[in-house]
Formats: structure tokens, sequence, C-alpha cells
């Protein structure tokens, strides 16, 4: 017997937006999770004496993220303007960052003359090439690698233009005690309005026809529905044929598939260390240099003393298969040369700490989506429902320019959850 209710697989921000939009409309909703957990990519460590949570995923809230603003008023969850000095780390020193602004006129007017999407690799060697730019592909590689997690030889221009634009350099927030707080905050909503989540449901297989899908884990387990949202992370949809790990559509699904296997996604490499007490200037908001680990940040407003490593894009791929213990090792290298410090005494003054390898996750494969020149059009071809039996929705599935934010996963999860009650 067919069941009428709508499957959900994960649990992540899109999947619980879209099944608390589904519920409210008198759905009955039942969300897969593989995890044992709630959040997908969104992981909050609790800290043991109560100061920040060591936030593993997720962190940021980028530029005028309505729907992320509306959802914290709703929950009375507070926000936190991100502040502090930018430096630069230089032979054990620290010196003011500065701004590569004076390269950004000449960049955009270049950008302006594009006409069609190149790589950021092309445009580059195009415009470029010569070595009076280098410091200024440098830093335009850094950017689109650190902060995108993109592959320059993939990556679409069009796209980090219209990125670009947004001037998020200004506009960055943190939530108050962590993004855990509005995924604790969206279940509790969807529980309290009927929704089933079923975790640890690791589905590897859907056999589908027009207004019936069948969810198969790789435990044999069947779930079956009139239509489902498929919020599994793009790394893991991009596992080829004959992997472990791969998710099968029966009959299959080439011109999904094929845009799913186009899209870019990015890796990261994140390192968590709390200390018992701060040793760099208390208005360090973020410290940039050309370490293994190149970024780092703080707490601030917080003066919690606590430092965040960041790493993404293709360089993750060096240290893909270190242990947690050997990238903490990395990481006190890394600020040992920054600072001038010794690792003897970092470790000394060391009370926690925690590294994530986001390329390792098996429900994850990566961290998040760009766009790029193979498949510009990617997103919203997996937008569009399969017959109206398969909606897509994710950060990968959102098409505009908050692409890879949890953003632009909860407005892809909403409006997959609206095709569905409309049968689009």
């Amino acid at each position: 017997m067919v069941d009428e209710s709508v499957l959900i697989i994960g649990a992540g921000a899109s999947g619980l937006m879209a099944a608390r939009e589904l519920a409210r409309q008198g759905r009955r909703v039942t969300i897969l999770e593989a995890k044992e957990r709630t959040g997908g990519r969104i992981l909050d460590i609790p800290a043991s004496d109560g100061s920040v949570p060591f936030m593993m995923g997720a962190e940021f809230i980028h530029g005028n993220a309505e729907l992320t603003f509306e959802l914290l008023k709703e929950a009375k969850i507070e926000f936190s303007n991100i502040t502090g000095k930018s430096y630069f780390a230089r032979n054990g020193h620290l010196e003011d960052y500065g701004s590569d602004q004076f390269f950004w006129p000449e960049l955009s007017e270049k950008l302006e003359l594009l006409t069609e999407d190149v790589t950021l690799s092309q445009f580059l060697d195009t415009y470029f090439k010569e070595e009076q730019y280098g410091e200024l592909r440098e830093s335009v590689l850094q950017f689109a690698e650190g902060y995108d997690a993109a592959d320059a030889d993939r990556v679409s221009v069009l796209s980090l233009k219209k990125e670009w634009e947004q001037d998020y350099d200004n506009h960055q927030y943190r939530v108050e005690g962590g993004y855990s707080r509005l995924i604790e905050y969206l279940e509790k909503d969807c529980v309290e309005m009927g929704v089933l989540i079923i975790p640890g449901k690791v589905v590897s297989h859907f056999n589908w026809s027009r207004g019936f899908v069948e969810a198969i884990t790789i435990n044999g387990e069947r779930y079956g529905a009139r239509k489902v949202i498929i919020t599994i992370p793009l790394g893991v949809l991009q596992v080829k044929d004959g992997s472990p790990g791969v998710v099968n559509f029966t009959p299959p699904l080439p011109i999904r598939m094929g845009a799913v296997r186009a899209m870019g996604f990015g890796s990261v490499i994140k390192v968590l260390l709390e200390f018992e007490k701060s040793f760099w200037p208390e208005d360090t908001g973020f410290i940039f240099s050309k370490e293994a680990i190149p970024v780092w940040w703080t707490q601030l407003p917080s003066s919690a003393p606590v430092l965040t490593g960041w790493l993404a894009g293709p360089s993750v791929e060096k240290l893909r298969d270190k242990s947690e213990s050997e990238l903490l090792d990395l990481a006190l290298q890394v600020l040992s040369n920054i600072f001038g410090i010794t690792q003897q005494q970092l470790k000394a003054g060391l009370k926690q700490a925690y590294a994530c390898n986001w390329a390792n996750n098996p429900f994850s494969r990566g961290a998040y989506t760009y766009t790029t020149v193979e498949e510009p059009n990617a997103a919203a071809v997996l937008g569009n429902a399969v017959q109206g039996t398969l909606y897509f929705a994710g950060e990968g599935i959102y098409h505009g320019p908050q692409i890879g934010t949890v953003e632009a996963a909860l407005i892809s999860g909403r409006e997959a959850a609206r095709r569905v009650v409309s049968g689009l």
C-alpha cells in the first residue's frame, strides 16, 4: 500500500525547512537521516565550560540573509556582527593586512568586458598574465579558493562576479551559541507538528515511477511515498557508479546526474583550538598567511581564547588522508610560525582541540558548492521536479548569489516544499 506522506532524505537545514513547510500545509512527513544527529554540515560541539561552542561546520551568516534572519527572530536567537582587525603573518610577526582593494578597480574593469563565461584561470591568463600582476593573481586565487572553496580551473568567473558584487566583507554575522540552535528550533517545530525523523538510515537507492517512490537503505529497509525531497549533499550524489556510497535511481536520471557531476563541490578542513588565554592582539579578527593552514580567526566580539583555522579548495587534497591528530600537530606548527611561539609553549596552554576534514566525511564528501563553467545552469536543472515525484533541495540546488550558504539551504528547502504542495 502506498503511503500518502512525503519522504525527505536528510535532516540538515534544507530538509528540516522543507519538512516544516510541508507540515504547516497539513502534509504527513517522514525524514530519513543517515547520521545519528540532525544538522548535516552544521556541527557544533558544546564547550565544556559554557563558553562559545566549537563550530566545526557552518559558522557565519553572509550578507543580507533574509530567511535566516527571519527564522532567528522567530526563534528568539541573537546574532552578532563580526568585528576585529585583519592581520597578515610574516616572519613570525603580525602586520596590518591593509587591503587588496587597490586591485579591485582594475579587476572589475576587466570583468565588465566579459561577454561569455570562462574559468577563473582562463580569465587571469587573458587579462593578468604579466609579471606585474603577480600579487593580484595570487590574491584573487587565494580568495576564490579560500572563500568559495573553488577550483580555479573549473569555477565560473561570472558566478564569482555576481557573488563579489554582494559586498559581503562588511556584512558578516555569527549566531550566538552556534547554528545548531537554529537546527534545534526547526527540529522541535517539526516534531511538534508530527514530522517523524528517523536517524541512522543511509539511503542508497530510489525506485520510482510517476506518483510513487521507494527509498531503500543500505540495510534493505524500504520506505514508500508519493513524493520525495532529496537533500543529500552534492558530494555524495557525485559518487560514481560502482563506488562505495553511490546513490542509484531506477529508472536512472541521466540529465539530473549529469548536472550533478558537472557542478563544483569544494572541500574544507577546519581546526578549532581553545587556549587557557589569548596570545594574539585583542583586536584580532582575522589572520592571513601563506602557511599550510592560511586563514585563522577569533571569536570577536566574544573574548573567548579560541582560534579557528581554515583551509579550503583544491589545497585540501594534499591533507585529505591526514588523521585528526596529524592535522592538530600541523595547526600548532602553523601557529608557531605565525606567532613565533614554540609548539611546546602552545601545547602547554592548550585546553581543547578539534579538527574536521569535510572531504573525508562519508555523509558530505566536501563542504559546499560553487558554479562551474561546464554547467552554469545545473542548479536550475536540478531544481525542476522529476515527473512531479522526485524533488532535489540543498545549498547546491539553490540558484542565486547566496550559493554555498545556510541561507541557500533554507531557501532551497522551502521552495522544494512549495513545489511539492503546488505539484510543480
